[in-house]
């Protein structure tokens, strides 16, 4: 009776996570505009009330979720996305003007230079898309938008936020609600895969009899402690292209 206890533990733990990824992935369809995205507070409690008490791990994971995400909800990637193309058609018109603005013969001119200069096709350096260090003081607000839509169209939503984040002036501004957002649904995602991750590690080491399990991310064998560190690592690492 207890086997099947912790059987059925173990598979509501892993349906709630799995619940939590769907609110967040999933588009209302004809939804009002305001209605698209609902609060993730219900399924963070039945995450709560189906983990192990006092799990670490799982509390850790979840005080990680913005609170806009739990109390309002996040935006989805195919709505950030189409977001994103207006931002940038904006961005690039605004590219000359300061943040505190100018007089409108310099709105003019941003906007006459907007059109008159052609989305380059220049590939981007090998070597900057390998993440080595680059000079970020010699791109200019097109050369940045390139870059944010180059990681937008390939689904890095990290490297588009982490180009975007250099931006500077009125652009900045314009894009400054589209990062907010994207920063709260990279978050929320980081820590839905990391619960997704646990609740799996746990099926799998008890259905192993308490050997430790592989790992779907790395192949390696997994227990809470390395969940920990490479959920630690990843909000490092999430923390460091937010503040770039």
């Amino acid at each position: 009776i207890e086997d099947e206890k912790g059987a059925s533990n173990v598979q509501i733990l892993w349906a709630t996570c799995q619940a939590l990824a769907r609110t967040v992935k999933v588009i209302q369809t004809g939804a009002p505009k305001d209605k698209v995205i609902k609060p993730l507070e219900p399924e963070i409690k039945a995450i709560f009330k189906a983990a192990p008490k006092e799990d670490s791990l799982v509390h850790a994971a979840i005080q990680t979720i913005p609170e806009e995400a739990a109390k309002r909800g996040v935006f989805s990637e195919d709505i950030l996305r189409e977001r994103f193309l207006k931002v940038e058609s904006v961005a690039r018109r605004l590219a000359m003007v300061p943040e505190e603005g100018a007089a409108l013969p310099v709105y003019l001119l941003s906007c006459l230079q907007s059109f008159l200069i052609i989305k380059t096709a220049n590939s981007i350096p090998k070597r900057e898309l390998e993440d080595e260090p680059i000079d970020v003081n010699s791109l200019n607000t097109y050369d940045i938008l390139q870059r944010a839509r180059y990681w937008l169209d390939r689904g890095n939503f990290k490297m588009t936020l982490r180009y975007m984040n250099l931006l500077k002036g009125a652009p900045r501004s314009v894009a400054s609600d589209w990062m907010n957002e994207t920063r709260i649904l990279l978050e929320t995602q980081q820590a839905i895969d990391t619960l997704l991750a646990y609740a799996g590690v746990i099926g799998l080491v008890y259905l192993s009899a308490g050997d430790p399990a592989k790992c779907y991310q790395c192949s390696t064998l997994c227990t809470k402690e390395h969940l920990q560190n490479e959920f630690e690592t990843a909000q490092r690492y999430l923390g460091d292209v937010i503040l770039a």
